[in-house]
């Protein structure tokens, strides 16, 4: 009884081993190196597509279904393994009879004899063939993914060297003439009196050739943001702040402006760029407290998520918070704006410098209560060692 029982259980092993080596597609084979033929196991004759009835498994008649492209390695392979003892593992392609291909993944491994002889090869085959396809269609799809973006990519490049032919033909040819109104209009700056009527018209033009002269200058200002190299030099921000605010009274001798600005701030960054950052933030500040009783300006920093925002803070006009998507588009004002010069590209300049440097840019106001500009950089401190921005 107990040897029936130990015959029932091996029958049942040896049926869940094929089955799992069918779930698999794992085949085995057996050779013994002293005969001509090898021996099969069921799911290696289902993979390549053969019945013991048909077929005779032999190296020679193996051979023959390899793939020509891939029948020198496994010689190779086989014969290192005779030679060497080295067993192998690779992937090759088989053709089975009605002419379709498969991927296997086969491993080999040499026996032994006592003496270092080789005397068998045992290995196993695994039909790979649905994982090749997938990675077929991957590879097939990756490569498409790379010639749309090396299309993609000319464009772009394209576009930036239109941007940058159009900023030299602004800079020339647009900024030649203006130069020439904005003299011919100083000239006749001192005879307006004696114009009477059309002497309006000459302050119109005045500002009106003032404005696009400023709005040249942004919009150059904003193509040169993204091209060129990045410097790093370590910049005095307060001295920058106090420089500009300096420029602004100059420029309206006569306004009374409050302005404190935090002392010994420093920082790494482009230079030029973080100047021109400075005098559009502080610009705005300027610009949108002409109406207050009693304009102040702070510049200075408070606790962000990196160590210290930069923050530029006004009792102007303010903004509502609903406006807030439309704040740094390019060519957008809010209505309680349209009031004062401007050009609608000031705030856009921020954004793009602060993002250059890998930082973002917000703001917090409030309709006639002012408000205020935070700059969140890439920081380790502010206080006793320098600010560094990693440039991108």
């Amino acid at each position: 009884t107990a040897l029936k029982h130990s015959e029932v259980r091996l029958r049942q092993s040896e049926a869940l081993m094929v089955d799992t080596q069918g779930v698999a597609h794992l085949g085995r084979w057996d050779w013994d190196v002293t005969q001509p033929t090898a021996v099969w196991s069921a799911e290696l004759y289902r993979i390549y597509g053969l019945t013991p009835e048909t077929y005779t498994p032999s190296y020679e008649a193996y051979l023959t279904m390899v793939h020509p492209d891939d029948r020198q390695r496994v010689m190779d392979a086989t014969n290192r393994v005779f030679h060497e003892h080295e067993p192998y593992s690779h992937d090759e392609r088989v053709h089975r009879p009605d002419g379709s291909m498969r991927y296997l993944h086969t491993w080999a491994f040499p026996v032994l004899d006592e003496q270092g002889k080789l005397r068998r090869l045992v290995g196993v085959c695994q039909d790979i063939t649905d994982r090749k396809l997938v990675e077929e269609q991957l590879n097939q799809l990756n490569q498409e993914l790379e010639q749309r973006v090396a299309a993609r990519t000319g464009r772009l490049e394209t576009a930036l060297r239109d941007i940058e032919t159009f900023n030299a033909m602004v800079s020339h040819d647009l900024r030649t003439p203006l130069s020439v109104l904005q003299t011919s209009l100083k000239l006749l700056a001192p005879e307006a009196s004696e114009l009477g009527a059309s002497a309006p018209v000459v302050g119109r033009m005045r500002r009106a050739v003032r404005s696009i002269g400023l709005l040249v200058d942004d919009l150059l200002m904003l193509a040169r943001i993204d091209h060129g190299p990045l410097l790093e030099r370590e910049v005095a921000l307060s001295e920058v702040c106090a420089e500009v605010v300096a420029e602004l009274r100059e420029t309206a001798p006569d306004r009374a402006v409050d302005v404190h600005i935090e002392p010994d701030m420093r920082l790494i960054a482009d230079p030029t760029l973080l100047r021109a950052m400075v005098r559009n933030l502080v610009g705005n500040s300027w610009k949108y407290t002409g109406q207050a009783e009693r304009p102040r300006i702070e510049i200075g920093t408070v606790p962000g998520n990196h160590g210290l925002d930069l923050f530029v803070r006004d009792n102007g006009i303010g903004f509502d918070m609903a406006d807030y998507e439309r704040l740094f588009a390019p060519f957008e004002r809010l209505a309680n704006a349209t009031a004062f010069d401007g050009t609608g590209v000031g705030l856009a300049t921020v954004r793009r410098i602060v993002e250059r440097h890998r930082g973002s840019v917000r703001a917090e106001g409030a309709l006639g209560r002012g408000a205020t500009f935070f700059v969140s950089l890439p920081a380790a401190a502010w206080a006793g060692e320098p600010i560094r921005i990693s440039a991108q």
